[in-house]
């Protein structure tokens, strides 16, 4: 009977259709969108110089487009233009994204606040204080990026919680301590609150703030605790994340059962994102993008990157568009995973010649010879080619994403 039982939920599951979310698109992070697709060789619409790296994914909302920077500012411009309507100035780098509601936008900042401000004025709210926000290593980029729910801001913190706070006051509803910093950015599923953190385990809470359950990654012999880098998305009664034990996980929403895993030879797993039933994946060290049937992880296509990829693929029906740590935007065919650049950074055309053999394409052998091993020094000279950590967002066939090269770019 339990064996009939499930069957029964798959074959509704099956039927239903996928939504994600994810940072960008929408307070419910849906990133798939139906805009038409930009062409293979774009032009620049406009770009926006800040004063700092910019790691953060850009957020449409109307005419707006929010977007922070290390320069402790979030910034709002004009989607069409790119002229700024104002900027916010905090006393941290803005390394999150935000969140929108209907009049406020929320995001974290490295000074350990988390901001609400007026939508259309930039004027502030009301602020929250955590114990303190920074990254834990040298490949954590990103701070926590919040979730609006019914009237609630869901965001992680450094300090090991989820926080639940009232949008219009910033008055704390709970807290939830887990193991390790929380930068995963919450998803909201079925009245579900879900996120990572980086003790490993994944966590699923109640709208009250007790704990539904929690799941303890696998781990791998280097990276035993398999830490939770970054946020999940949700397809019907399926839940998928990536860790830092080089595994994809797929679990069910509301008992946190395994459904399936996959397992990256050598490589952390990034961003997972949805198009249709198609589950999508960006790495780490193996450079390359992942699809999968997400009902039950076949593997589809893997598509060779340059670099790294710290962020999420955004998808229309045919195309998803991601950018790497080299400073280049790919565009792949979501049915075969062939890819094409469609743009790369003044800096990256500058700089490449660094690290990159202009024969093969492809890294120096030596490079980490050139290092003397010093990882920690060759990921920071890599930002030097204008590296692309955003998550781009498709808006009517223009593309906007951020990079360290300091500048807000919209392609069409």
């Amino acid at each position: 009977m339990k064996l009939l039982l499930w069957w029964v939920i798959g074959l509704i599951t099956l039927n239903q259709p996928l939504i994600a979310q994810q940072l960008g698109r929408s307070a419910s992070r849906a990133n798939n969108t139906v805009s038409k697709d930009i062409p293979d060789k774009p032009a620049i619409k406009w770009q926006f110089k800040t004063g700092g790296k910019v790691v953060s994914s850009p957020v449409i909302n109307g005419r707006y487009l929010f977007i922070g920077a290390a320069d402790s500012c979030m910034y709002a411009l004009d989607r069409n233009n790119g002229k700024p309507y104002w900027k916010f100035k905090t006393k941290g780098a803005v390394n999150s994204t935000v969140a929108c509601d209907s009049s406020a936008v929320f995001f974290m900042s490295e000074d350990g606040n988390f901001y609400a401000l007026d939508m259309h004025t930039g004027k502030l709210q009301w602020t929250f204080t955590t114990k303190g926000e920074h990254a834990t290593d040298p490949w954590d980029y990103f701070l926590s990026s919040a979730t609006v729910h019914n009237g609630i801001v869901y965001v992680g913190s450094t300090d090991g919680h989820i926080y639940a706070l009232n949008a219009r006051s910033g008055k704390l509803q709970w807290k939830y301590l887990t193991g390790g910093a929380v930068h995963a950015a919450p998803t909201v599923a079925d009245n579900i609150i879900l996120a990572g953190s980086f003790d490993g385990f994944f966590y699923a809470l109640n709208t009250d703030g007790s704990l539904r359950w929690k799941f303890d990654t696998m781990g791998e012999r280097y990276f035993p605790v398999g830490e939770v880098q970054f946020h999940a998305v949700v397809a019907d009664s399926c839940v998928y994340f990536c860790a830092r034990d080089y595994n994809v996980y797929a679990l069910h929403l509301r008992t946190g059962k395994g459904l399936w895993v996959y397992h990256e030879p050598g490589s952390w797993t990034s961003v997972p994102s949805l198009a249709g039933k198609r589950l999508l994946v960006s790495t780490s060290d193996s450079h390359r993008a992942l699809a999968f049937g997400a009902d039950y992880g076949g593997l589809q296509w893997k598509t060779p990157v340059h670099l790294n990829v710290f962020s999420s693929i955004t998808t229309t029906n045919d195309y998803g568009y991601m950018g790497s740590l080299d400073g280049k935007i790919l565009k792949m065919n979501l049915a075969t995973g062939e890819s094409v650049t469609v743009f790369q950074t003044a800096a990256s055309k500058q700089q490449e010649a660094r690290f990159f053999d202009p024969a093969t394409h492809e890294l120096f052998p030596d490079l980490m010879a050139r290092y003397k091993d010093d990882y920690i020094k060759m990921y920071a000279d890599f930002l030097d080619m204008g590296s692309i950590l955003s998550t781009p967002w498709l808006e009517d066939g223009v593309l906007f994403f951020g990079s360290t090269d300091g500048n807000v770019y919209a392609l069409q």
